[in-house]
């Protein structure tokens, strides 16, 4: 699905468009001009029909040169592995987060709970992954004709990071993982490492920014006006309220 000239989505579960495996978070893609960015990676159950979808905008699996990781949650990591096996693409996350991937800690991320809960099948496998790049807070990446700077935006997770993405001639791209989603709605989770206040400063954070496009873990994407997403989950934080949550 094209969203814009440069940005496209890839995958999305029943959080967003029923379109792929159902606990699938957002994929997207950025074509940086130097090939394709990959933007988080869905649970693995769905590489085949992410490499297909690529396809059907004429690239192919070698265009993908780096993945970006937003955090672990097997949502959103799980399909790392299978996407680089796929593609030889550089994996890039944060520092925190990588020692956690490459030991396949699944208690770090909470999984068992998860598929306790039904979002996972009881056999399902987090495969652990190493990284090619560890990143840390205020990092920049070049990539192509586009700039990435690195946010790490612990609430959701202890591992959550936004990147955001600024190019010549182009509008703006906070690309916002499970952190902030349209309408300024939070994902909030029964988990040892979800922490309100934390996520209150993140998104307050983030709404400095003031982003024109906003990419979200889940949900739709938002294609313009995007800031005033951000800002009304901060604004509901400021007035000692809670933002809706998306589940």
């Amino acid at each position: 699905m094209r969203l814009r000239q440069d940005l496209y989505l890839l995958a999305s579960g029943d959080l967003g468009f029923s379109w792929t495996h159902p606990a699938d978070c957002n994929v997207y893609a950025v074509d940086t001009g130097a090939g394709l960015v990959v933007i988080d990676c869905g649970t693995g159950e769905s590489i085949g029909e992410i490499i297909r979808n690529l396809g059907e905008h004429g690239y192919d699996a070698a265009a993908v040169g780096d993945i970006l990781l937003t955090h672990l949650h097997a949502d959103h990591s799980g399909g790392a592995a299978a996407l680089r096996e796929a593609t030889g693409a550089r994996i890039h996350m944060l520092d925190e987060a990588a020692e956690i991937f490459e030991q396949g800690d699944e208690a770090a991320i909470s999984l068992q709970q998860a598929r306790d809960a039904g979002f996972y099948d009881a056999d399902y496998e987090w495969r652990a992954c190493r990284a090619d790049q560890r990143l840390r807070d205020g990092d920049r990446l070049h990539l192509g004709d586009c700039r990435f700077t690195v946010f790490h935006t612990p609430g959701h997770s202890r591992f959550d990071t936004c990147f955001l993405m600024e190019r010549n001639h182009y509008p703006s791209v906070l690309i916002s993982g499970d952190t902030v989603m349209h309408g300024g709605k939070i994902s909030m989770l029964s988990t040892y490492d979800f922490q309100l206040q934390a996520l209150a400063a993140s998104i307050e954070r983030l709404a400095g920014l003031a982003p024109d496009v906003l990419l979200p873990g889940h949900g739709q994407p938002v294609l313009s006006r995007a800031a005033k997403h951000v800002e009304r989950a901060s604004s509901i934080f400021r007035n000692l309220g809670v933002p809706a949550n998306i589940g």
